[in-house]
């Protein structure tokens, strides 16, 4: 039973991988699209909420804290090379919805975890009562 949970949460970072890769190349690719003369705003909510289930999925899948990593890391160096740019020109940054949704995707990978790790900081407890001052005898 052990194996199996090992090789379901191996497929699940596998797919986690798999599928930052292919939402960011999706949205690489949809992002100089306009239907009737307009650009593709939808992108923009999409990227977020993608961004945000594919963190979530890949740290369930995987069981380990840290798996968001495996959806965002192949998502943002998709980005980053679409951001490079090609012969015909930049394909993110030349345009405002382009770096839109480069930011918003990026949000919804890195806001969920540092909400998570502002949680997990330890602070002091606070104190109950203020400590008594007693006059000083001389």
């Amino acid at each position: 039973m052990k194996l199996l949970d090992l090789a379901l949460r191996g497929f699940g970072g596998v797919l986690a991988v798999f599928l930052g890769t292919a939402s960011a190349v999706l949205e690489a690719v949809y992002t100089p699209y306009r239907i009737g003369g307009w650009p593709a705003v939808w992108l923009v909510p999409t990227a977020l909420l993608v961004s945000l289930f594919l963190g979530w999925f890949a740290r369930t899948a995987t069981g380990l804290a840290w798996g968001w990593w495996l959806a965002a890391v192949p998502w943002f160096l998709v980005m980053i090379f679409a951001v490079g740019g090609t012969r015909e020109g930049d394909q993110i940054a030349a345009t405002w919805l382009g770096l839109l949704v480069l930011a918003t995707g990026g949000i919804g990978f890195v806001g969920p975890a540092a909400y998570r790790a502002g949680k997990r900081t330890t602070a002091p407890p606070p104190r109950t009562a203020a400590p008594q001052l007693t006059p000083h005898q001389s």
